[in-house]
């Protein structure tokens, strides 16, 4: 990419909604590093030869394909392999087996009839992968009245294991909104000094955070920690899932490296000092949408993308006047170098930006020989980002306040969900087809449904900073003045609404789905992001929310 050689500008002296954002937590820290080529070698070497010893484990007797003690070891062993990170490496594998053992279920589950542990892991993980197995098979585990029975209360692995599964429910499965609100309360209610420290701990980490719901490569990270004190670990899988880690760390680091030092030579904070220095941030969501290591492309388009549009939404929302915008928003529909004349001062390094970023994508994809299309698709979604800033631009100088419906409508493209999706499809290859890209523009009910969290999330926690300054009414505020609620019902009522948003997601993820579903996972993984991100604060305006997973997934290399 050229470097940014316009002059730097003088910020001028204007009335501006400005943000005064928390600064960038790691300097330089990411912006030294030689990869160890001879480690990385060693390590590969290692994973090929125990993926070898795992793959036969995956086989199922011939003589009982799917049946009875071996399926139900199987699906131990594939949950095993998925929550230690390393299932990607399997997918093949994992694929035959689900789809031998599924249709036999009702016939060999007669082995653990009343294992609440077992029943509950073949739901959770053959929904998981999209087989729609009945919530049916809980009602072994209630009463007459329908209600859970109280004596699986002291199963604490059958209940952690059945709560796990609740998050996989569909629209009007009682039996599992039943069984949710049991376990909880349930786990709950346990006294951790009556369980070992190892179950104490998964059950703690489970209610606060989900495994359904989790970043995938830092939940492996934790259950790493877990399986290593599992009294039944295989120490073949441990060995497997630790190399693999430090394996994938170090491709992971060295992508990062290069994202930090792009960042830097670009020197664009130096031109709008404004803007969130989110960087490292944006490499770490590049990896919880998409850490496999043949995805680096998708990763860098996707930091890159994520990256620039933060630019521009710090621009329209906390620093340009309302004439600078309209003026950058017609320079953004026009697309072309020349359009940066009638741009003020400040906002011409932007544009140039904007548009390298873009050229550099259009050349990384060249370079690989693939279809280039894909990057026409992701112009068409940053014009389209812009577009609906520009209608928030407008409600704000009225004072006007929407009705819900009209806001998400605009709201559900300013979250920029669309934008990124197509970001990481961009750089996903050959599976990203012609009809991915047109499926993503048909505004598809997973896509809806996984802006629908971010939006509503990001409201309920961001409307608590940006009511201290000039700001567009949040989603928060629009439900308040359309309902004629206090904030705290209204807040009560849009967790609804995301809750729901996760079961159209559930059903949207079951098969056969419209596209690649490697592809359609990625839409589950940005859902999960920003679910951790924001569940507790604007995760991404306040950096020291992700540090330890930072540290933890890029710094910090397990003891093998």
């Amino acid at each position: 990419m050229d470097h940014l050689s316009l002059e730097k500008p003088t910020m001028p002296d204007t009335l501006r909604p400005l943000g005064n954002f928390p600064p960038n937590l790691w300097g330089d820290r990411f912006s030294s590093f030689t990869l160890d080529t001879q480690l990385l070698e060693k390590y590969s070497k290692e994973v090929e030869v125990l993926k070898e010893e795992v793959k036969d484990m995956l086989v199922l007797d011939q003589d009982d394909v799917g049946g009875g003690k071996s399926g139900a070891e199987k699906m131990v062993l594939i949950d095993a392999l998925e929550r230690l990170g390393v299932s990607y490496l399997f997918q093949k594998e994992i694929e035959e087996l689900l789809e031998n053992m599924f249709p036999k279920f009702e016939e060999y589950s007669h082995v653990f009839h009343d294992n609440l542990f077992m029943v509950s892991l073949h739901f959770r993980v053959f929904r998981q992968h999209g087989y729609d197995l009945s919530s049916d098979a809980f009602e072994r585990f209630t009463d007459s009245n329908g209600e859970f029975k109280e004596t699986i209360s002291s199963d604490v692995m059958g209940m952690l294991s059945l709560y796990e599964a609740t998050f996989l429910k569909t629209h009007g499965e009682d039996i599992l909104d039943k069984a949710f609100c049991f376990t909880k309360a349930g786990l709950e209610s346990l006294k951790p000094q009556y369980l070992s420290s190892n179950l104490a701990e998964q059950v703690t980490h489970a209610l606060y955070q989900p495994l359904q719901r989790g970043i995938p490569r830092v939940e492996a990270r934790h259950y790493i920690s877990v399986y290593e004190k599992d009294a039944s670990k295989n120490e073949k899988l441990l060995r497997l899932a630790k190399i693999d880690f430090n394996r994938v760390q170090m491709l992971h680091k060295e992508e990062l490296y290069h994202i930090s030092r792009w960042w830097k030579e670009w020197d664009l904070r130096s031109h709008i000092p404004y803007v969130r220095d989110r960087a490292v941030e944006c490499f770490f969501y590049s990896t919880a949408v998409c850490f496999e290591p043949q995805y680096s492309l998708a990763r860098l388009v996707l930091t890159k993308t994520m990256i620039m549009i933060s630019v521009l939404d710090d621009t329209y929302d906390a620093y340009g006047t309302y004439e600078e915008l309209k003026c950058f928003t017609n320079a953004v529909q026009r697309w072309d170098m020349n359009a940066i004349d009638q741009l003020t001062n400040y906002m011409k390094p932007i544009y140039k930006a904007l548009l390298n970023v873009h050229d550099e994508f259009y050349q990384e994809i060249m370079a690989k020989k693939e279809i280039n299309y894909s990057v026409q698709y992701l112009e068409e979604a940053y014009k389209e980002v812009v577009r609906c800033y520009d209608v928030e631009t407008e409600w704000l100088k009225k004072g006007y306040v929407q009705k819900m419906e009209e806001y998400l409508a605009n709201a559900l493209v300013t979250i920029t969900s669309p934008l990124l999706t197509t970001a990481a499809f961009v750089g996903m290859g050959e599976i990203a087809t012609l009809e991915a890209f047109q499926w993503l523009q048909s505004q598809p009910r997973i896509l809806m449904a996984c802006s629908t969290i971010f939006r509503v999330i990001n409201d309920i926690q961001s409307s608590k900073t940006e009511d201290e300054r000039s700001h567009m009414a949040t989603g928060v505020e629009c439900y308040m003045k359309q309902h004629g609620v206090s904030r705290p019902e209204a807040i009560s009522d849009l967790l609804k609404i995301i809750e729901n948003a996760w079961i159209d997601i559930n059903e949207e993820m079951m098969r056969p789905t419209m596209i690649s579903r490697d592809l359609v996972i990625r839409i589950l993984n940005f859902a999960c992001l920003y679910g951790v991100v924001y569940k507790y604060s604007d995760g991404y305006t306040q950096p020291e929310c992700a540090k330890n997973s930072i540290i933890a997934l890029y710094e910090d290399s397990i003891s093998i």
